[in-house]
């Protein structure tokens, strides 16, 4: 339990600091593209070196269909919403809001099959999306004066989240491990990010004394760390354990705002992030009335 209970940590905080890094460099030149083409580039290199030395680079026809899925709705959607979002909403808010996939995922996981519906669960969805909305309309300026229409759109980030961590869970063919699974996520990712790059003109060269290429290669090193947790725990803790990493993520990603960036948010906005907190903690709480056998 203390296990599961320090990788919950590790991973959210890994998280939290992504988008703190996201936002400084998203702000200092690094063009969302370029950021996100070497969110998925440099992972898979480092992973490619490991698959390479343990000779564990294959994985067969269905793992690469579950891969490819895997990395356009676990890696390029999100990380391209999270990147585009990141100049235009502040980090401790966009982290927030990203973080409210376990919301998302429970109902998710209703229509996938995954879970059956729990009323005290769907309580907690109610109430994390009361406080998602008090955020949204908590008043003009109060996020740095971020648009509303800005905010809803970073709510697809989460939804993407949700879709990718259901489908892990559903769809597992229960063939290869947890680093080859990230490997291949990686690659397919970077091949559908590649070529928008390019045609967007914003690959970002790295340059050792640079700030941003420092911070990049530093997100490179916790993303790989985080692909690697993540199928470790939804693998051995299950996909409902596994939505508490997004409250410390929550939580990691108010304090990196107020310590690091700043930013100053009013009363509604953390009466909000309590809510959500509330809810993320009562979904992965309460007993399901009963899972679904897959297939």
């Amino acid at each position: 339990m203390f296990g599961g209970i320090f990788l919950l940590a590790l991973l959210g905080i890994d998280w939290a600091s992504g988008y703190a890094i996201a936002g400084y460099c998203m702000t200092h030149g690094v063009s969302p593209y370029g950021y996100a083409f070497w969110q998925s580039f440099g992972p898979f290199i480092i992973l490619l070196v490991i698959q390479f030395i343990r000779k564990d680079l294959w994985i067969n026809k269905k793992g690469m269909v579950y891969a490819l899925y895997c990395g356009i709705f676990g890696i390029v959607i999100p990380n391209l919403l999270i990147y585009i979002a990141a100049p235009r909403v502040p980090s401790s808010v966009l982290t927030v809001v990203a973080n409210i996939s376990p919301i998302i995922t429970y109902v998710l996981a209703i229509v996938f099959g995954v879970e059956k519906f729990n009323l005290s669960r769907m309580m907690c969805v109610l109430l994390g999306m009361f406080g998602v909305l008090l955020i949204v309309f908590s008043g003009h300026g109060v996020v740095d004066g971020a648009p509303i229409l800005w905010i809803l759109f970073a709510l697809l980030i989460p939804l993407s989240y949700a879709f990718s961590a259901v489908y892990i869970s559903r769809f597992d063919p229960k063939s290869g491990n947890s680093l080859s699974y990230a490997m291949w996520m990686l690659l397919f990712s970077t091949l559908c990010i590649s070529p928008i790059t390019i045609f967007m003109g914003g690959y970002y060269q790295l340059k050792i004394t640079d700030v941003n290429t420092l911070l990049i290669l530093l997100e490179i090193v916790l993303s790989v760390v985080g692909y690697i947790i993540l199928f470790i725990i939804i693998r051995k803790l299950g996909v409902v354990y596994y939505t508490l990493v997004n409250a410390v993520a929550v939580v990691s990603g108010v304090i990196y705002g107020k310590i690091v960036f700043n930013q100053m948010l009013n009363n509604k906005v953390y009466i909000g992030v309590a809510m959500i907190l509330l809810a993320i903690a009562g979904v992965s709480y309460f007993k399901s009335t009963g899972k679904v056998k897959k297939d």
